[in-house]
Formats: structure tokens, sequence, C-alpha cells
């Protein structure tokens, strides 16, 4: 493929993505809920509830049971990636099929997605192991106040880095796992080795969809700007109401690009997933 035609790839992923959400709007904004409480802020409620045991010398068995529900949530996100493709694959297949018949043909790999959970948050905690004595040598009541420094700037830059060989090997792991029945280090090279051969269509959809999703939100945000002369704190409420939308709405492209991505990368037209 030329680089032309690869952009093209990845403007029509996200026009298909479109496309997909306007089938059931309703029911991807449900789906992009979820994961947006299950997996962003509900590990940040539990953060909080954690320290504030600690810090009140709360149950050890109670801290335990709170622990083991945020590990539980952190493991589990192959399993809950698997199946919302899934959503997608009978969705723009214009299959009528529950979510529960979904969700049965993830079941018999969930052993091995729960493992490239594991696997993976190992990862992230040996990046913060890595950058732990760069953090702690920050004075963050100076970043409050002045310029951010070169040092802040340069460990931002070596934690993105180390973030692009996650993101590349989670692109695509849990899909070739449930639907290909790839082992787990099998999944993980693929998925970078898939992600690299799209890495121009892939860097295209991202970008259209971070522009797009800013458009939104600038010409919503004009709209909240309206409301804050009539009152401040409905303005505010609105504002947030809209962010959240938005990244329901991202969301939910994010999760559709990457099943249009999968299936031009996997399929030949007119191919099915194999389960």
């Amino acid at each position: 493929m030329t680089f032309r035609s690869k952009v093209k790839l990845g403007f029509s992923w996200v026009s298909q993505s479109y496309y997909l959400f306007k089938q059931h709007p309703a029911k991807w904004l449900a789906l992009s809920s979820m994961y947006l409480f299950v997996f962003q802020l509900f590990p940040i409620v539990l953060l909080g509830l954690i320290e504030n045991i600690n810090q009140n010398h709360g149950s050890v068995l109670v801290l335990f049971l709170v622990g083991f529900i945020g590990l539980a949530l952190t493991f589990s996100w192959p399993v809950f990636t698997s199946f919302i493709i899934g959503v997608c694959r009978e969705t723009d297949a214009n299959r009528t099929t529950s979510m529960g018949v979904v969700f049965n043909r993830v079941k018999p790999h969930i052993h091995q997605l729960i493992f490239l959970g594991v696997a993976f948050l190992l990862y992230r905690i040996l990046m913060v192991g890595m950058f732990e004595t760069e953090i702690q040598s920050l004075d963050m009541q100076r970043l409050d106040k002045e310029m951010m420094p070169i040092g802040f700037w340069w460990l931002m830059l070596k934690v993105l880095l180390l973030q692009i060989p996650l993101l590349l090997a989670t692109w695509y792991s849990p899909l070739l796992i449930s639907y290909h029945q790839y082992s787990l280090f099998k999944s993980v090279y693929h998925s970078i080795w898939a992600a690299l051969h799209n890495i121009v269509s892939l860097i295209t959809a991202w970008l259209v969809l971070t522009v797009g999703v800013a458009a939104m939100m600038l010409v919503l945000g004009i709209f909240v700007g309206i409301f804050t002369l009539v009152s401040k704190g409905l303005a505010a409420s609105l504002g947030m109401l809209l962010l959240i939308f938005a990244s329901l709405i991202a969301i939910a492209f994010l999760f559709s690009i990457q099943y249009f991505s999968f299936m031009a990368m996997y399929y030949k037209d007119g191919e099915d997933f194999v389960s």
C-alpha cells in the first residue's frame, strides 16, 4: 500500500466508526459509560478509599477486599476489550446477537486474558520503579508555582516513549487471544507487528478522532459560555456533563477504530470472526 492509501484507510476507519455509532448510539454510550466508570473512575475512588482506610487505621480485611477489587478491575480490561469488539462485529454484521452470547464466546479465554492484564500491570509497575527516583526528586510545590523545568519534560518524554510499546502490544493482543486462540506471547508479538504494519493508518485515525472531538468540544464550549451569562453554577455543571459526553464519544470511536483495524488486518472481505 502507498502512503496515501494508508492515510485513506485511517480516514475510512473513522467514517465507518461514525456509521456504526449512528446505528445504536444509546448502546455505544452505555458501553462507553461502563468502561469509563469501571476502568477510569472507579479505580480512583478505590485509591481514595484505601488512603482513607490507612489514615484511619481501618480493618485490614476491608483494606484487602478493596485492594483485591482494584486489582481484579486492572486485570480484567482485556476481557472487556474482547467483549466490546465482539459487540462491534455483531452490530457491523447487522446481527441481533445478545450480549450474553457475545460474552460466552470470550469466556473460554478469560484465564489467558487475565494473564495478559497481569503482564501489562507488571510492565506499568516496572515503569514506575524505573522513574521513582526522578519523580521523588521533583519539587511538586515548586512545579505548581513556576514554569515546568527541563527535567520534568524530559521525564514526561521518557514515560511517553515507554508507553508506546504498551499501546502497540495491547491494541490487538486481547482480540488475538479471544478470536484466534493465540497464546499470550504470540498475541503480544503479533499485536506489535500488526500495529507497526498499520501505524500510518492508525495514527491517521487517532489524529482525525482527536481533531473531531476537540472541534465538538469547541462548539459545545460556545454554548456553555452562553450559559455562563445566565448562571455560572449551571454552566460549570453543564461543562462537566459535556466533558463526560465527549469522553464517551471518544471511547466508543476508539473501540470501533480498533475493531475496523483488526478486521482490515486479519480478515478478508466477507470473512467472519473465528471464535
